[in-house]
């Protein structure tokens, strides 16, 4: 499995969503449940700020994914890898000179 190997920006967001049911009885009365195997997923708002060789580097591997390949992924050293995919669009747009900034967002598979 390929590995993304770079750091990203500390602007980068993450979002956990928590996949819970509620029902509602009447009085004020709810009964919750997690549903699913997996029910937090993970998602990051991610992006990076470097020369045009590096944000080529990144988008090439973005896009080599094709949206369905999962890859490894890092964005805090000192918690596990996680399993994600791309989600979504990639941008790419330049800052001045030879500085480029890439966005993207990525989700949790397992």
């Amino acid at each position: 499995m390929k590995t993304f190997t770079w750091d990203i920006s500390q602007d980068s967001t993450e979002t956990t969503t928590i996949n819970a049911k509620t029902v509602a009885f009447g009085d004020g009365y709810e009964q919750a449940v997690s549903f699913g195997i997996n029910p937090n997923r993970k998602t990051w708002q991610c992006s990076k700020t470097d020369t045009k060789a590096v944000i080529d580097e990144i988008y090439r591997f973005l896009i080599g994914t094709k949206g369905v390949e999962a890859f490894n992924f890092q964005p805090i050293k000192s918690e596990p890898i996680i399993k994600v995919r791309l989600d979504g669009d990639v941008t790419r747009n330049q800052e001045g000179g030879d500085a480029w900034k890439i966005s993207f967002a990525l989700k949790q598979v397992f």
